[in-house]
């Protein structure tokens, strides 16, 4: 998340404090109240997510996650006892979904209200996927048993060689990771998942010998979604996988709308970035739909020149190096977030909830690409780097996407001037 993500913990005093607690430890805004008090709590403390830890009514949180059993209402329920990281990393996950499927309904209207229309897909949903991973034992034979109860087809790798072969032909809904003989190698097939970029949001489910796993702080944090033991009913089994499973499709499905309101008519011809007028139009949704105080939207406005020397050529090196900028650009941000070309060298990315400091990040990953990249000039022998200067706006309430962009530009070029001028 963009910020410190608040959450209300219904339960026990003490369970509740406990995990508040261990929250706030990883990042979140936490804090703990009495199943009965919980809508007044909410009501006069809107927080993003809910963790029920007893029954209680639901107020409309963003997020809810029940660690107590099934909850009408609940977005996700975590089976007992849940650790601290699991849930923590549940809210991120879901919370960010929810930004992803709020942005690509609100891309959709704003399309809709230009007077385009949008070529959905129609198709049917694939079957869901899950990829086992581990030695031929009992275990995945209950596995196999218990998924084919949801339609779900289950595919076995019993090497990590086969398994990665598997991940990168194909698209998996989750990856079920045997901890036996030793869990070492289903912790390293987390982690290495949590860092390639294509995987990172495959759920993926630790499967232990038995109910108590030893080694669940580790592997929560080498990136685990879940640990379920091979002993589990065939329905608890399902339920659980099915659930994460049935997340990343939420996510797919979000992700190819935003990509299905890629229409020629509100493109940059040139770039293939937003074109300007859509950009100003959908920024001002966003600015409306940014909850003051609670949903940071933040700007980063870019510059982009290639050397005086490449500039005063008249052989198009230059205009050619802002294309492939702006092609390298659309990469480096998440499908949720607007990328725009206002005119010539001047780009923008508007980062719905992402605070100052993390549009900062982005800013920084797309200088240090664009200061690596060589582009070709007149001279095979002369190749050029563009010249990047960038600036972090954070929206503040009542502006206006004019009034935004304005003090964007205005800023970065006072801080050109400064620059020329020593």
């Amino acid at each position: 998340m963009g910020r410190a993500a608040t959450a209300l913990i219904a339960g026990a005093p003490d369970e509740a404090g406990a995990l508040a607690s261990e929250l706030c430890a990883l990042g979140f805004s936490a804090r703990p109240c009495e199943p009965d008090t919980l809508s007044e709590r909410f009501e006069a403390e809107p927080a993003d997510a809910v963790v029920l830890m007893a029954p209680a009514p639901l107020p409309l949180a963003r997020v809810a996650i029940s660690l107590c059993g099934e909850a009408e209402g609940a977005d996700a329920v975590i089976a007992a006892p849940a650790h601290p990281m699991q849930v923590a990393a549940r809210l991120r996950s879901l919370l960010r979904l929810s930004v992803l499927e709020d942005c690509a309904a609100l891309r959709a209207q704003d399309i809709g209200a230009m007077g385009h229309v949008i070529n959905a897909s129609k198709s049917a949903r694939p079957a869901p996927a899950i990829l086992y991973v581990g030695p031929p034992s009992p275990a995945f034979m209950r596995l196999q048993h218990a998924m084919a109860g949801a339609g779900a087809e289950t595919i076995a790798a019993f090497s990590t060689f086969n398994a990665f072969d598997y991940l990168h032909e194909r698209s998996f809904d989750a990856v079920v990771l045997s901890t036996l003989p030793t869990p070492d190698l289903a912790h390293t097939v987390c982690s290495a998942m949590r860092r390639n970029t294509r995987l990172y949001h495959t759920p993926t489910v630790l499967l232990a010998q038995s109910e108590d796993y030893g080694q669940a702080a580790e592997g929560f944090a080498r990136g685990a979604s879940d640990i379920v033991p091979a002993t589990a009913t065939a329905e608890e089994m399902r339920g659980r996988i099915m659930a994460l499973a049935d997340e990343r499709q939420r996510r797919k499905r979000a992700k190819g709308r935003l990509e299905a309101c890629r229409l020629p008519a509100i493109l940059d011809e040139d770039t293939d970035l937003f074109a300007s007028a859509f950009g100003r139009a959908h920024l001002g949704s966003l600015l409306k739909a940014a909850e003051p105080g609670r949903s940071p939207l933040s700007v980063v406005s870019l510059m982009v020149e290639a050397p005086r020397r490449v500039r005063t050529a008249t052989d198009g090196h230059a205009s050619r190096a802002l294309v492939q900028f702006a092609s390298m650009l659309r990469h480096c941000v998440r499908a949720e977030d607007l990328a725009v070309r206002l005119d010539g060298g001047r780009f923008y990315l508007a980062l719905p909830d992402t605070s100052a400091a993390e549009a900062r990040i982005v800013a920084s990953r797309v200088v240090a690409i664009a200061e690596c990249t060589a582009y070709e000039s007149a001279d095979p022998m002369r190749p050029f780097r563009v010249e990047v200067q960038f600036d972090i706006t954070q929206a503040i309430p009542g502006d206006s996407a004019d009034d935004l962009l304005a003090r964007c530009f205005s800023e970065l070029g006072l801080q050109r001037r400064e620059l020329a001028a020593v």
